[in-house]
């Protein structure tokens, strides 16, 4: 149970250092998606809000999920379960955030790194002109 913690804060300090990441490269007018479901079902949110979600999601599930795990309440838990819950769950979160991020690098930064894409926004989703 232990190794788990420890596994699931270094996936923590990976999504807080992809945010760092982001903040870096992306322009200051992009947008970053917050997923709810498939690629069809997402939020875009501004740019600091965005970098901010992700962590703070993580930090909450971590939080939420290790205390479990700790408790009582997972006593009578098959051990792999106990071990395995919270690596895989923030896994998941991070992979998420990836995704969210390359789209918004791949929509906002031009191929030269310079400047933002023209885009225009329609009822469905993003597009590029």
């Amino acid at each position: 149970m232990l190794a788990s913690l420890i596994i699931g804060g270094m996936l923590l300090l990976a999504i807080v250092a992809a945010s760092g990441w982001g903040a870096v490269v992306l322009p200051a007018d992009a947008r970053i998606a917050v997923h709810y479901g498939s690629e069809n079902h997402q939020y875009l949110v501004s740019k600091r809000a965005g970098l901010l979600i992700w962590p703070a999601l993580g930090v909450i599930l971590y939080g939420a999920l290790g205390g479990i795990v700790a408790s009582s309440l997972a006593a009578g838990w098959v051990p792999g379960v106990r071990d395995v819950l919270v690596p895989a769950v923030l896994v998941v979160v991070l992979a998420f955030q990836a995704g969210a991020l390359i789209t918004a690098r791949r929509l906002f930064v031009t191929p030269s790194g310079r400047g933002a894409r023209t885009i225009w926004m329609s009822g469905r989703g993003i597009r590029r002109r």
